[in-house]
């Protein structure tokens, strides 16, 4: 997983909150994911998330997106000062919209690979 890879050499930094931490808790732990998801690996994310990420405190009010769902993640995005947000869901990718709000906090929304150029660009 080159973006786990590139976390663990410390070339870049990740920003989470409670919230966030929860869904991810949640989602890996849904049927259909634990068969294809080793739980020992999953618990070293989850404690390597705990004590290398950087935790932030939720006090914004996002900006309004298509899924409610999404919030946490922009707020998150938001408090903790990100330049970046990483996903693969379309919601926010794929949402001009929102895209423009977000740069006025100086936030890109970028699929993985296109994260993964913009890592190579800095190297």
């Amino acid at each position: 997983m080159p973006v786990l890879e590139a976390f663990n050499r410390e070339r870049f930094q990740l920003v989470i909150s409670q919230p966030l931490m929860e869904e991810l808790h949640l989602v890996w732990n849904r049927p259909r994911l634990r068969e294809r998801i080793n739980p020992s690996q999953a618990i070293r994310l989850e404690q390597q998330l705990q004590h290398r990420a950087i935790w932030v405190e939720l006090v914004t009010v996002p900006p309004t997106c298509r899924d409610p769902k999404d919030l946490p993640v922009l707020v998150t995005a938001i408090d903790g000062k990100a330049e970046i947000i990483v996903s693969g869901d379309d919601d926010l990718r794929a949402d001009d919209g929102l895209r423009t709000i977000m740069t006025t906090y100086g936030i890109r929304l970028l699929g993985v690979n296109s994260f993964l150029e913009a890592l190579g660009e800095e190297s």
